[in-house]
């Protein structure tokens, strides 16, 4: 999930504004008739699947499957489950034959789990997910054409080609894009000298940035930046990094889930509670393919999150294994927000370190260069030095020396200093696995504090 948005983005004003309406209106509904609006856009996403989509055709003809026979969320589970795997090998047949009509855009992602997936992205979706980010971020008092700042490393190192420039300025999108790279003692007073001239109200970013930038800023008292809020996502926010980022600027997160490919969304409402967008997708929980090590508290459980597309017509994602964790309530509660979107406790398992270099930057987002590189299927980052690096690979590239030399350029490109890094070629069992029986792209072994010495 991403809020990249550029001119062409808002060249439909018309569509934009009539869902922001519908949008505004649905928050507000009672459970029954979200599940109504979801049942309604279901319906066209299936028949757009059974009509004009290959892969879905062959599987509700293999399944004796018709439109008549979903009608609602729960007629859902009649249709098997489409895993990352079952996304790599049928892409193809995937793909809308009318996907044309609604402009579709192709995308790449490895996400936090370092898998590369391909998928189209459409109008329609584009549009769900900027009204999507301006209903979420209005919980918070965001008004459109407000100045807000963002933390990234990708908008450096791939569009703007620099990992020196410390922030670029959108006047359109009232977009402050900041170097997180140069997040360290050394840029301190420059970092405050950026906040101060543009005062962005509010400040978005990865919680493994966030926290780093917070680190930095409590050396130097009174620095005077603080926001109306701050936007977490892309990874698990934990405790003690909300704890200090809350402190540190005095404004509160708003922690948020989701992903780019667009089926569900998640994010915490003005008192804190993490409610999930039911018109954005359908989010349905399933028992994990895994056993899971922990044991959540007796009235709670931990599901995979599946998700079914609402919006993208190019290439809907029906059942669509995610990969992730969330804790929620047997008996789910009510927010007293009142608002009538479902409720969960938490996100689990999507959680990423950072790489600390020898100058004492703390490197995020480093996982989107296996993106970047032809030929990888997986990759994973392990640091157990501060000057080395190890880098798995699972590759199907014929040329081994090429992907390699790829792969080096694109991690020195984000780590601009010296360090010693290998590249191990591998199978998806010799990368490292969490509790969860998943893997981290980026795993360090050296504390985020170590950027301080």
């Amino acid at each position: 999930m991403g809020i990249n948005f550029t001119v062409r983005d808002f060249a439909y004003p018309l569509s934009i504004v009539k869902l922001k309406r519908t949008f505004n209106r649905n928050q507000w509904l009672s459970e029954e008739a979200l599940y109504e609006y979801q049942a309604a856009r279901l319906r066209q996403i299936i028949s757009q699947a059974y009509n004009n989509i290959p892969y879905y055709q062959n599987l509700f003809r293999e399944n004796n499957i018709v439109p008549r026979d979903i009608q609602s969320v729960n007629d859902l589970k009649n249709i098997p489950f489409l895993t990352k795997d079952l996304l790599r090998l049928n892409f193809d047949s995937l793909v809308a034959r009318n996907a044309k009509r609604y402009k579709p855009t192709l995308v790449s992602t490895s996400g936090t789990t370092g898998g590369k997936i391909n998928f189209y992205t459409d109008k329609p979706s584009n549009v769900l997910e900027f009204v999507h980010y301006w209903r979420s971020w209005g919980w918070a008092g965001y008004k459109l054409g407000d100045t807000f700042a963002e933390l990234t490393a990708e908008f450096f190192v791939f569009f703007k080609k620099s990992t020196k420039t410390i922030c670029h300025f959108d006047h359109f999108t009232r977009r402050l894009t900041v170097n997180s790279l140069l997040i360290s003692r050394k840029y301190l007073d420059e970092f405050i000298n950026i906040f101060k001239k543009y005062r962005p109200l509010f400040l978005k970013g990865m919680p493994s940035n966030l926290y780093v930038l917070a680190l930095v800023f409590q050396e130097k008292k009174n620095h005077g930046i603080s926001f109306r809020a701050i936007f977490s996502q892309g990874e698990n926010l934990l405790q003690y990094q909300r704890e200090l980022v809350e402190k540190v600027f005095s404004c509160r997160i708003f922690d948020s889930y989701g992903h780019m490919e667009r089926t569900v969304a998640v994010s915490q409402c003005p008192l804190g509670t993490y409610h999930i967008h039911s018109d954005y997708g359908i989010a349905e929980f399933e028992k994990p393919l895994i056993p899971l090590v922990d044991v959540p508290e007796r009235d709670t459980c931990i599901k995979e999150i599946v998700g079914t597309s609402l919006h993208n017509f190019s290439m809907p994602l029906i059942r669509y294994r995610t990969g992730d964790f969330v804790k929620l309530k047997r008996s789910p509660d009510k927010c007293s927000c009142k608002r009538g979107l479902p409720t969960i406790i938490s996100v689990s398992g999507r959680d990423t370190d950072v790489v600390v270099t020898q100058d004492r930057r703390a490197v995020t987002g480093l996982y989107t260069v296996f993106d970047r590189t032809p030929g990888i299927i997986i990759g994973q980052i392990i640091q157990e030095d501060i000057d080395q690096l190890l880098v798995k690979i699972v590759s199907t590239s014929k040329d081994v020396d090429r992907t390699d030399t790829v792969l080096m350029e694109q991690i020195r490109g984000f780590l601009g200093t010296p360090m010693n890094i290998k590249i191990e070629h591998t199978t998806i069992n010799g990368l490292t696995k969490d509790k969860f029986g998943k893997f981290k792209v980026v795993i360090s072994n050296i504390p985020y504090e170590r950027i301080l010495e």
